[in-house]
């Protein structure tokens, strides 16, 4: 079996799992998902820092549409649809230029199913929980970074701090939220 099936199979059985209430497979099958997703952008996203930001976007939208994932079916077309919105969105909104996205490749984020429409609501209250174990400066600058989707530039200029120190300090929100949420990725 190749390596790719194992993974896959491992997925399934992990989601199973997690949808009858073991939240160490949800764990395992998110810290699984996350080597598949750096894989999948790799060739996609030439910025690693962007590639990382973006494995996130798609995390947080994996576990806000989880409840759309249909046990049947098998979750790679689950998984790589919601990557392609996320993915696509996540270059919209930055307003990325051929530095980071190769648009030759666009044909590679094409999903065979498509993802039902995600609740804005649950997603606000994920976000605020994720939100509520930062301190308010690393709050407001992962709001504006992530939400607002203003470049580490425009938040330096914004806030007075320096483009190093708001990489700095996104970094360790980033750190402090899977530490806390046991987001061990």
């Amino acid at each position: 079996m190749s390596a790719k099936k194992e993974i896959w199979e491992e997925c399934t059985n992990l989601l199973a799992k997690a949808r009858e209430g073991d939240p160490t497979s949800y764990e395992k099958f998110l810290r699984l998902v996350t080597g598949v997703l750096r894989s999948y952008l790799s060739p996609r996203i030439n910025n690693a820092e962007d590639r990382e930001d973006l494995v996130q976007e798609i995390l947080i939208g994996l576990h806000k549409a989880r409840d759309s994932y249909r046990a049947e079916r098998h979750p790679a077309p689950w998984v790589f649809a919601i990557a392609r919105y996320k993915t696509i969105d996540y270059l919209r909104k930055r307003k990325v230029g051929d530095r980071y996205f190769t648009t030759d490749n666009l044909e590679l984020f094409a999903s065979p199913e498509p993802v039902e429409e995600e609740e804005p609501e649950k997603a606000r209250e994920i976000l605020r929980e994720w939100l509520s174990v930062l301190d308010e400066r690393q709050k407001q600058i992962l709001t504006h970074l992530k939400l607002d989707g203003m470049s580490v530039r425009e938040v330096s200029e914004k806030t007075g701090l320096s483009e190093s120190n708001i990489k700095v300090i996104t970094h360790r929100a980033v750190q402090k939220i899977r530490k806390h949420f046991s987001l061990d990725l």
